[in-house]
């Protein structure tokens, strides 16, 4: 379900886009799939896969999970490879889904990407963050990396609409604040 939420969210944002600028030229033709068609993002600065495919080295995702668990008391739910996590968090009225996704279908026990949307009820605060950080990020992060990554949270303009992108030799770690009530965090292992 949530991978269907997320193709679902880019697909709004793809071709959202096209109809928002109808003066915007044209891509080169060949730049980007058919002639005539958008570039929203140079070519060269979209990252390729090679080699096999990223993994947070020495987690497991049953190890995210059960501290999720420990932390936010709840079922942990499959869906198809995904391991997934629906709760209110403590305190607060906001709605946190948690996943684990895998690198590949078939490498289900490792942690390729974990992903965290709050559907806010308030607003935004400093505490919440470090919830996220600390309880959803942090099974996969190391110590000075949940440090840093607070720092840097607490210092980007995460008001409406805005895309954040921080990337670490082990991570790199997204953050999608595409309207008042959500707020997605998404790290991939590098």
């Amino acid at each position: 379900m949530l991978v269907l939420l997320l193709a679902g969210a880019a697909g709004f944002v793809l071709w959202g886009e096209r109809g928002a600028e109808p003066g915007r030229p044209p891509a080169p033709i060949g730049a980007r799939g058919e002639p005539g068609e958008y570039q929203s993002v140079p070519t060269a600065a979209v990252p390729t896969a090679s080699g096999p495919a990223q993994v947070f080295a020495g987690t497991t995702a049953e190890e995210v999970t059960d501290a999720w668990v420990r932390r936010w008391p709840g079922p942990v739910t499959m869906d198809r490879s995904l391991r997934i996590i629906n709760v209110t968090l403590p305190g607060t009225r906001d709605e946190l889904s948690a996943a684990v996704v895998p690198p590949t279908k078939d490498r289900r026990d490792e942690v390729g990407h974990v992903i965290c949307r709050v559907k806010l009820q308030g607003s935004l605060s400093r505490s919440l963050l470090r919830t996220l950080v600390d309880g959803c990020l942090g099974p996969v992060l190391k110590t000075d990396e949940r440090a840093a990554v607070r720092d840097w949270l607490t210092g980007v303009d995460l008001s409406p609409p805005h895309f954040q992108m921080k990337r670490s030799p082990r991570f790199e770690l997204q953050v999608n604040r595409n309207a008042e009530p959500n707020l997605m965090l998404t790290l991939n292992a590098r």
